[in-house]
């Protein structure tokens, strides 16, 4: 599970959440409970402002299960500055692999946005670790735009179809990282890789980024994703 998370956004364009402190905290709830999930996967918590983790390692030191937790922070958000968030999350998937170059040789890694407590998130994981595609995402809009907020891919789809495309991204020109995660799809597809939606629908709180406004994790939005994935899974057969 790769966890991704900004605390200072600077002057990041289409960000109205940009409190560091405020944003920190929420950060810090997401992890709790990622922690105390225990979904037996590894997890890298990344963040790209070169914020102080000592409060998250404190978390981590009292996880007791045998996965692997890696807490890592640098400064290479400038480019987010400049181009939008999008273009953050995807120098934070680079330097993940560069900085761990194990991260090669999982099968698959769940990129996560950092803010939002996935309830779920150990059935997720289960879930996908019954599937094959080399890449696990929900799509919208006549195929243009890939949800990123929870989306696996074999790690050789990132390094060939996603990392490299980075300099695509321009939020000022209105091209953000959910086009660039289904150009990834696309690419995925010619190159005669696979792809599926994601197995279960995350189920999510937390406070848009973006928006600075509250996503709400309610029965009626369960029942309406319910129904969603079992289509999708009949429609796909995955």
């Amino acid at each position: 599970v790769l966890i991704t998370a900004t605390f200072d956004s600077g002057k990041t364009p289409q960000v109205k959440r940009s409190n560091p402190e405020e944003r920190k905290q929420d950060y810090l709830t997401a992890f709790r409970m990622w922690m105390s999930l225990n979904c037996k996967a590894d997890i890298v918590f990344c963040e790209n402002s070169n914020a102080d983790l000592s409060s998250f390692r404190e978390v981590a030191a009292k996880h007791g299960d045998d996965s692997t937790i890696r807490l890592i922070s640098f400064a290479g958000n400038a480019g987010a500055q400049q181009k939008g968030k999008g273009y953050g999350e995807i120098e934070m998937l680079r330097y993940a692999f560069d900085t761990i170059p194990e991260l090669r040789d999982y099968r698959y890694i769940v990129k996560v946005s950092g803010r939002y407590r996935v309830k779920n998130g150990d059935k997720v994981i289960e879930r996908i670790r019954q599937m094959s595609a080399d890449l696990i995402c929900d799509i919208h809009a006549n195929l243009t735009y890939g949800d990123t907020r929870t989306v696996a891919f074999k790690p050789q789809i990132a390094l060939a179809h996603l990392i490299p495309y980075q300099d695509e991204l321009d939020e000022t020109r209105g091209v953000i990282i959910e086009h660039l995660m289904a150009r990834c799809l696309h690419r995925t597809l010619l190159a005669g890789g696979s792809w599926a939606p994601l197995p279960c629908t995350p189920y999510c709180d937390g406070i848009s980024g973006s928006w600075n406004t509250p996503q709400r994790d309610t029965l009626l939005y369960r029942f309406k994703q319910g129904i969603k994935r079992m289509v999708a899974s009949w429609i796909y057969q995955y």
